[in-house]
């Protein structure tokens, strides 16, 4: 039998440490205790390549992740999928060292409200690193848009409405005055050991407590004007947003063993700027 193309050898020897597949989309099912979760996942799969091999056989992953996903198992987490995913490709490709898979599915969420239910839309993520001595990184994450108001304009229109408008100086500084809304996405990921069970819902109500909840579909929860006036009334930087999810994290999630790795990630799109503001922790749970 021929070699596959994938097997020969390059014209240049150089090692590759990401080669892969993204964009794979599939249905899976999650289960945790009577609870039932079916979500439409999407996925990404990366091996290492060795000097001296051409490519990696990217078809071989594409069975490895069709074989874990279409057998019928239900799982726990969805980061569980992805630990299974990185043991089957290594199982197929002995000449990789190291997988790394990266889920992402949307998660909407029922919630009762005193006009009815609302139903929100955020995403869960599930991550692994995995290298073929068994070294294994689990991950469970999730993102959630809400906004933040930039204190820094804040106080430069405090400045102006006190110069303007003197005899109104003490509600001025009472008050929340004029400044710009941000869309706010925050990204939380948890390393996830075997006995340390980390549920995706406390990392979104964590999220949801510093910028609010995403958008809703159906009876309003929290309506534009109250969202609003709450984040008016406590305007954060991107550094702020971080500091303060990662605070409440430190209360909600005690549990954790202190070296867990944390990745925090605040990014703002700024409504009056041509950029977005941006900021990041990553490192261990003492560290908070």
């Amino acid at each position: 039998m021929s070699q596959s193309v994938q097997a020969r050898k390059p014209e240049t020897f150089l090692s590759l440490s990401r080669v892969g597949v993204k964009g794979l989309k599939f249905p899976v099912t999650i289960r945790r205790g009577n609870r039932e979760i079916f979500l439409s996942a999407s996925a990404e799969v990366f091996v290492d390549v060795p000097r001296d091999r051409k490519g990696a056989d990217l078809s071989e992953i594409n069975k490895a992740v069709s074989s874990v996903v279409l057998k019928g198992s239900e799982f726990e987490g969805i980061e569980n999928i992805t630990a299974e995913i990185c043991r089957d490709v290594i199982g197929r490709l002995p000449y990789v060292m190291k997988c790394e898979c990266r889920m992402q599915a949307d998660y909407f969420v029922k919630s009762k409200v005193a006009g009815g239910i609302t139903l929100s839309n955020s995403a869960i993520i599930g991550e692994t690193k995995l290298s073929r001595n068994k070294e294994e990184l689990d991950f469970i994450g999730v993102s959630v848009q809400g906004i933040n108001a930039c204190p820094c304009t804040m106080e430069k229109e405090r400045a102006i409405l006190r110069e303007k408008y003197p005899e109104y100086s003490a509600a001025i500084e009472a008050l929340p005055v004029i400044t710009h809304n941000q869309r706010n996405h925050v990204l939380i990921m948890v390393q996830k050991f075997p006995d340390k069970f980390v549920d995706a819902d406390s990392l979104l109500k964590v999220a949801e407590e510093v910028v609010g909840k995403p958008a809703s579909i159906g009876t309003d929860g929290e309506n534009d004007a109250d969202l609003i006036l709450r984040q008016h009334q406590n305007p954060m930087f991107v550094e702020d947003v971080v500091r303060e999810v990662a605070r409440k994290l430190k209360s909600a999630l005690s549990f954790l063993d202190p070296e867990t790795m944390i990745l925090v990630r605040s990014e703002s799109e700024e409504s009056v700027h041509a950029h977005n503001a941006f900021a990041e922790f990553s490192g261990k749970f003492k560290e908070i």
